[in-house]
């Protein structure tokens, strides 16, 4: 049995569940406080037994005397409780630390400076005033949370008191450096942001996955997309693998998967932070490219098991594909059905997040997209003609209303 301390996250329930069939089946630990969580339980349900828990007590009494094969996570806000129990078993997992060094871009940004791994300026926001040691220009951000959810830029103390009405009063944020990029080319493709993907087991050994190429922003700071893998045979490769290796190292994690994302700035890569579980979308991009299945290897690890000897070489490439609204739309018009979207050569996927009258925000992150569009190709050239053809039959056929 697996338990899965289940929050929106980076994996859906079906792809849990099929991955915690060979360990007898999956316990799902719900969160009273999480609403996106508790409005899930119908679909939870579907999948396996659904516990309602808010104490490490309470989910060992729900248990009943069963104790799980592993327990994890894939959502940030869940790495403390899914922590608290894999110790409480004696099972490989995070130590309360390491859980909140990967959870608290504060305390995590601070391990990162004093182990060497960076030295980035951040502080958090008290009493809406722009902190001390922090230069402009800045980012904005929840202290925790994902996603780019209620992330921005701000170039002035002008741009700095125009932003924090927006923010949420009840919701910490933090102030970091922002760290100009520099575009660099991985195949045809161009970015200044980039993700490692690594795996860990109880015994420390780390192995790499891959490195995954983050599409560019869109205003004021959402996530587009990613594309997995990207490969490239140089110092700055190694130099990503190097910086990741010693991320791990710093925060102390064990047994699970890493996603760490760098900004490439004019001095070489910058950690921008460590994700204490999978990416959002790998669990989709990385089976098709044929390397991993990365929710069986999390399990796997979270049970105990070692690394396999080595990871199979990608056959392909894929993209996740973020459609965004525009900045300062409202609600959404006119879309092209997911049937029209599937027929753009390459297309794998669409999922709808969004659908028409639905009011949307940039404060939603990544999370405000109206699809989800997965897409594959052989070589990484081909993959990008694919995403320009889904631009331009998005840009000919979506229609937005704005703020007036």
């Amino acid at each position: 049995m697996i338990v899965n301390v289940f929050s929106i996250g980076s994996v859906p329930p079906d792809a849990i569940a099929e991955a915690a069939e060979p360990y007898g089946g999956c316990v799902f630990v719900v969160e009273p406080d999480d609403a996106d969580a508790l409005a899930s339980m119908p679909i939870l349900r579907e999948f396996g037994e659904v516990v309602v828990a808010d104490s490490l007590g309470t989910c060992v009494r729900a248990l009943d005397g069963r104790v799980p094969d592993g327990v994890l996570t894939f959502a940030d806000r869940s790495l403390r409780f899914s922590s608290e129990l894999a110790r409480h078993y004696g099972l490989p997992g995070l130590s309360e630390k390491a859980a909140n060094w990967c959870s608290d871009k504060i305390a995590q940004r601070e391990r990162l400076n004093a182990c060497g791994v960076g030295d980035v300026p951040t502080a958090p926001l008290r009493g809406g005033v722009f902190p001390d040691g922090v230069p402009m220009p800045a980012v904005i951000k929840p202290r925790e949370g994902a996603g780019s959810e209620d992330t921005a830029f701000v170039h002035s103390a002008e741009e700095f008191r125009d932003l924090m009405p927006l923010l949420s009063p009840d919701r910490a944020y933090v102030a970091e450096r922002y760290i100009e990029g520099v575009d660099t080319p991985f195949g045809p493709l161009q970015t200044d942001s980039v993700s490692v993907e690594s795996a860990v087991d109880a015994h420390g050994a780390i192995r790499h996955i891959g490195v995954t190429l983050r599409l560019p922003l869109a205003p004021p700071a959402r996530d587009t997309g990613l594309v997995f893998p990207v490969h490239r045979d140089s110092a700055l490769t190694g130099t990503l693998l190097e910086l990741a290796a010693a991320a791990i190292a710093a925060v102390d994690f064990t047994a699970g998967i890493t996603h760490i994302e760098f900004k490439l700035g004019p001095g070489g890569p910058v950690i921008i932070e460590v994700n204490g579980r999978l990416g959002g979308g790998l669990c989709r991009l990385m089976p098709r490219a044929g390397t991993v299945e990365p929710v069986g290897l999390a399990m796997a690890l979270a049970a105990g098991e070692p690394l396999p000897d080595a990871f199979a070489e990608p056959r392909g490439h894929a993209m996740h594909y973020y459609a965004q609204p525009p900045y300062g739309a409202v609600a959404v018009v006119a879309l092209p059905s997911p049937r029209t979207v599937r027929g753009v050569p390459g297309v794998f996927g669409v999922d709808t997040r969004i659908r028409v009258g639905a009011p949307v925000h940039w404060r939603q992150g990544s999370a405000g997209r109206v699809y989800d569009i997965w897409i594959e190709a052989d070589t990484l050239a081909e993959l990008d003609q694919r995403r320009v053809a889904i631009e331009e039959l998005l840009e000919r056929t979506t229609e937005w209303e704005y703020e007036r």
